[in-house]
Parts: structure tokens; sequence; C-alpha cells
């Protein structure tokens, strides 16, 4: 499913912004969506915009299509009031994969779910220009979902105007060296994104996922921004290749 905010992006490089959830660009790219120029329509590519998790335990799965209703409609609102073109991928996400308390993911399950996942990117991909700037999460969290997104694309376009946003609330809970040491591992190389001015156009974007906010996401959030910012404001990172 697909929504356009408006016409020609004729003004530079295309900006294409891969969420594995509805909610992980707010998260942890919001500031390089801010920074898209004026003129360029950015795209908000949700890949797996099915899902049953939400703050109330145990997860029912006959809740599945409310949920998702609610999340996919959440997602819209946010691309809208930030102007973006839309995509949702519609694949399904871990709670609906492997719950938690079930059992584990199959591997051959894994595996294929990867290659449908490649397949779908690669059909968005291939309507974006070699100029593009593509944005993925790092997988500092490990999390499937992301780490499939991530790979997904550098299988499709090398490191070829990628960049990697951190994921969050997840490395607010990881060492900073621990974060450093996993990108440099990627050979990737950081950039300080100063949000000191935006963090309130931050919270505001945040809002359009109520229904997706735990109460110790934001203060993790924020806790690491002023980690990132060393004492002088609020940051987000990004990582690229390194030159």
């Amino acid at each position: 499913m697909a929504e356009r905010a408006r016409g020609r992006r004729d003004e530079g490089p295309e900006h294409v912004f891969f969420s594995p959830h509805p909610d992980d660009v707010a998260l942890g790219a919001y500031a390089s969506l801010l920074g898209v120029p004026r003129g360029i329509v950015p795209t908000l590519v949700t890949v797996f915009s099915q899902s049953c998790w939400e703050f109330v335990l145990p997860v029912d799965p006959s809740r599945a299509m409310a949920v998702t209703s609610l999340r996919m409609g959440e997602d819209r609102r946010f691309a809208r009031a930030h102007g973006a073109d839309l995509v949702h991928l519609g694949f399904r996400d871990t709670s609906l994969r492997a719950p938690p308390g079930g059992p584990a993911e199959p591997e051959e399950a894994r595996e294929a779910l990867a290659a449908r996942v490649r397949l779908a990117l690669g059909e968005v991909l291939a309507s974006v220009s070699e100029d593009a700037l593509c944005y993925v999460p790092l997988g500092i969290s490990s999390h499937v979902d992301h780490l499939l997104v991530r790979d997904a694309v550098r299988a499709l376009r090398g490191e070829r105007g990628v960049v990697y946003y951190e994921d969050l609330p997840y490395s607010a809970h990881h060492p900073e060296d621990e974060i450093v040491d996993y990108a440099w591992a990627l050979g990737l190389s950081p950039r300080c994104l100063d949000m000191t001015a935006l963090w309130s156009a931050k919270l505001r974007g945040l809002s359009f996922y109520a229904s997706q906010l735990e109460p110790q996401t934001l203060p993790a959030v924020e806790a690491h921004a002023r980690r990132l910012g060393a004492g002088r404001g609020l940051c987000e990172r990004v990582w690229t290749v390194a030159p």
C-alpha cells in the first residue's frame, strides 16, 4: 500500500527511510527526516506493518487486525504531518510470527522471509535513483526485523548512499563503547545531529505513535540523546561508511 504526499522530486536526491515497524524512524531518524531539503518529498517505507503487539498482555492474536489498523493509522498520520510518501509492505512482525512466550521462529522460515523481504525492497529500490539516500536501522538491538531490513538494503545497494540510524530505545540500553565497536565492525563512522532546538518537535512526532510507546520509552530516548550530546545538548546519531 502506498500513499503519496506531493508530486515532484526534482530538487535533489531522494531520501528513503526504511522503517522495520511504525515508529522506528520517528524514534531513531527524526533529525534526518526533518533535515530533508525543502522541495524533496521523503519516502517512508514501513516493512513489518502487520502486528498484534500492544502493551496489553497477554497478546491475543484475535486482536491482530485491530492492532494493525491502529498502528497503520498512526503511521499514515505521521507521514501526512511530515509531508512524506508512505509505503506499507504488509509483512507480519515478530509478534505474529513468534509471539512472546511461544516457540522460536524456525531458521528455515526466517530465511524464506528474508528472501521475500529482499524481493519486496528490491521492487521499492527499482524506482529509486542511484544517488538516493537510503536510511536503515543500524541493528544494534539484534531485533530480527531490524536486521532483515538492514541486510536486505545492504544486499541490494551495497554501501552506496546508505545511512544507518540508531535503533531506539534499544541503543539507550547499550554501553557507548559497545555501540561504537558494533558500528566500526560494519566499517562505519559516526555523525551526530544536534536535536536540542528540535526536541519538542521530536516529542510531537513521537506522539503520533501513542499506542506504541511504553512508559519508559521517552525517558530512555532522551537519556541517549543527552549522552550523545555530552552535556552540551541533545543529539541523534547516524553512521555511514568510513571515508
